[in-house]
């Protein structure tokens, strides 16, 4: 068996995240020209970048702090922009969009807000399962799959949810540092 050693997959998460963002401006391209089923392959193969970043900086211990600014940074541009141009597209309605927008502006502020106070808020199933439900609707939209636009707004609730248990997590950390 192939032995590989923790120090050989040290930098594999970062160039898979740096792939996922150089191949952004090239999915929104073939949007743009309406070409969706490239575009459609492009996004599924970024998104699986991600899954296997994530693996390999877990299982080989390859984090990196560039690698924790960078991935979700790159999750959401990804998702954005694939959204944006599905939206303008008329694939998806524009207030799903926008709506999606203003949540991930809160994420961020809330995140740098948590940071501030050094609090850690990590990630939990109901977050991975609106990503998971979210990742699908956009999928069956790209494919212009009317249970798409259903499949989104069900996605956006759980994410809701998600954001109310981590600032209910984050309430408590704060409770805790304070006693």
């Amino acid at each position: 068996m192939l032995k590989i050693s923790k120090s050989k997959w040290r930098y594999i998460p970062n160039i898979l995240t740096v792939l996922r963002l150089v191949v952004i401006p090239v999915m929104a391209y073939f949007m743009i020209l309406k070409e969706w089923v490239i575009s459609l392959v492009i996004f599924v193969l970024a998104e699986i970048t991600d899954v296997v970043d994530g693996y390999i900086a877990r299982k080989f211990r390859a984090t990196s702090n560039f690698g924790k600014l960078a991935d979700p940074l790159a999750d959401k541009l990804l998702q954005l922009t694939a959204l944006l141009l599905l939206s303008t597209g008329g694939r998806i309605p524009m207030l799903f969009f926008n709506i999606l927008c203003v949540k991930e502006l809160a994420m961020i502020i809330g995140a740098l807000f948590f940071l501030k106070k050094d609090v850690v808020v990590y990630s939990n199933w109901i977050g991975k399962a609106a990503s998971a439900i979210i990742f699908a609707g956009i999928v069956l939209s790209f494919l212009n799959i009317s249970v798409a636009e259903y499949l989104l707004w069900a996605g956006l609730a759980v994410s809701f949810t998600a954001g109310a248990f981590y600032l209910i997590r984050f309430l408590k950390q704060m409770k805790g540092k304070t006693e």
